[in-house]
């Protein structure tokens, strides 16, 4: 699995602030604009429609992928999905369970949650990826963006 440097900083950052001390012991409760934001990127996931997806990024997000690696800017973001929807990920679905938000400030926090991406392996048969995400959210005009998010898959169970 290819780890970059920003994925690392992404999360040495994230892990820092809350350790710090710098965002309140407990998360956040339930947040509707964040729960739209997950259900609106989900259902285009479903579509494999990038250009929606894109529109969750803020204009310079980060997003960091076992994928693609580092993508930088909301465009960069765009052609990463339009190829992974024309390969990869081609008819595939995707789960996605909330966990923590963490406010930082009024008008951006830091959340982590779980995915499950299902569909047809190159071999043809059926295949399921889980992992775990970190992004860093921020408020506009009352509505979630991503500024930047950390998706890393879950380590493979130990051979026995």
């Amino acid at each position: 699995m290819k780890i970059t440097k920003i994925t690392g900083v992404v999360l040495a950052v994230a892990v820092a602030v809350i350790g710090a001390g710098l965002v309140p012991a407990r998360a956040q409760a339930k947040d509707p604009a964040l729960e739209k934001l997950v259900a609106d990127w989900t259902a285009a996931f479903v579509k494999g429609d990038a250009k929606t997806l894109a529109g969750f990024y803020t204009e310079n997000a980060v997003r960091a992928s076992q994928e693609a690696g580092t993508v930088i800017g909301r465009a960069a973001i765009e052609k990463e999905f339009t190829a992974n929807f024309a390969g990869p990920w081609k008819g595939a679905t995707i789960a996605i369970t909330i966990g923590k938000t963490y406010p930082v400030g009024a008008d951006i926090a830091v959340a982590e949650g779980t995915w499950q991406v299902s569909g047809t392996g190159p071999d043809g048969k059926p295949m399921t990826l889980k992992g775990h995400y970190v992004n860093t959210i921020v408020k506009k005009a009352g509505a979630w963006v991503i500024a930047s998010n950390a998706a890393v898959p879950s380590a493979p169970a130990p051979a026995k």
